[in-house]
């Protein structure tokens, strides 16, 4: 079958029924000239019978064959599901420009022949219209075993989208230990800074409790952001751009103001286009992991829209010994937004710069897709 929106089809190259068809023919086309009358056996030595039940053998096979190719052959082939009319059209179009014609040549060449009019006044009718019979039966059982085995694929596939998931979720979890945990927990050590920094007066000692407080206080509201955007397939970019803000405002702590961020987004692309969750951050992150940073060699980042498409990039200063990576960051990503989205991640160096491009989805798109979906 072609491909559709519904993700990809099966086609006759899929069934291996050539053996089938070889051993099935000779019993198809025995079948309907005796049940048509079209063979008179008295007229007949054994040598004769079974040249013609040879003859009625290669009919059906080509038949057979020849339906087979023209019904699932076609460029655009329906489906019954989708458009039943159509789809029985054409079945009815190959019926009549192939299967009657080549079905009725074939049988009169084998009368004009053996000089064998049949037992039964139609029964040269009375075949053609058996073929019929066993072509449209033969259609439905081909058209049984796609429906199975499409439905196993969409099975197959619901099955790894879960799993996806589930090694996203996975993987986040071994990112962040016990988010809960830790939330509650750095908003009580933030508590125990301030309370410090109201009894030492020390003007240094205040200066590390204030950049230690910041610190603790982005990570928190780090954390909270993952824990609320947590089963939300798509979030705004204006939020995914809030949580990138606060990863650079870790970066300045730990790298000393070592890492640039230029965002130029407009603020109602921020509102009106979205994006699975975690995703700048993934990418922040990944940049800080495989990059020399430091003040006299700044890691530069950029961000930007275009059109439907958010370009993130940063200068490449690849550390001199490379960070260990599982290599499933990225390509977890692709399918992310090719689930959340309809299309995949793009990455790759362009001007010694790495850039990943990813496709937004519009606040209207969403609501079609619910629909969609329901």
């Amino acid at each position: 079958m072609d491909a559709d929106h519904s993700g990809t089809r099966f086609s006759a190259h899929d069934i291996e029924d050539f053996w089938p068809r070889v051993l099935v023919s000779p019993i198809l086309g025995a079948l309907v000239v005796n049940l048509s009358g079209l063979i008179d056996h008295a007229r007949h030595s054994v040598a004769g019978l079974s040249a013609s039940y040879a003859w009625f053998s290669v009919v059906a096979f080509v038949v057979w064959e020849g339906n087979r190719r023209l019904y699932f052959h076609l460029q655009h082939r329906e489906d019954w599901l989708l458009r039943p009319w159509r789809r029985l059209g054409l079945l009815v179009a190959v019926i009549c420009l192939y299967t009657i014609p080549v079905a009725a040549t074939l049988l009169w060449i084998w009368r004009q022949a053996s000089g064998d009019f049949g037992t039964r006044q139609y029964a040269l009718p009375t075949a053609l219209f058996a073929i019929v019979a066993l072509v449209v039966a033969i259609a439905h059982v081909y058209e049984t075993v796609f429906l199975l085995r499409d439905w196993e694929s969409d099975r197959l596939r619901s099955a790894r989208v879960e799993q996806s998931r589930l090694l996203t979720e996975l993987e986040s979890l071994g990112r962040e230990v016990d988010p809960h945990f830790l939330f509650n927990n750095l908003n009580a050590l933030v508590h125990l800074i301030d309370q410090r920094d109201q009894q030492d007066q020390r003007e240094e000692q205040d200066e590390r409790s204030d950049a230690a407080a910041r610190f603790i206080r982005n990570l928190s509201a780090t954390y909270r952001y993952v824990l609320e955007s947590r089963g939300r397939p798509l979030v705004p970019l204006a939020d995914e751009l809030d949580a990138l803000e606060r990863h650079r405002a870790l970066a300045d702590i730990r790298y000393l103001r070592s890492v640039q961020l230029d965002v130029d987004v407009q603020a109602t692309d921020a509102q009106e286009l979205f994006l699975p969750p975690v995703s700048l951050s993934e990418l922040f992150q990944n940049a800080l992991k495989h990059n020399t940073i430091a003040p006299d060699v700044p890691l530069q980042i950029r961000v930007r829209v275009v059109g439907t498409i958010l370009v993130f990039e940063n200068n490449l200063r690849l550390a001199p010994t490379p960070a260990r990576s599982t290599g499933v960051g990225l390509a977890n990503l692709r399918e992310r937004f090719r689930i959340a989205t309809g299309r995949a991640a793009s990455w790759g160096i362009e001007r010694n710069c790495f850039v990943v491009r990813l496709p937004l989805v519009r606040k209207p798109d969403l609501e079609f897709q619910g629909r969609a979906g329901d």
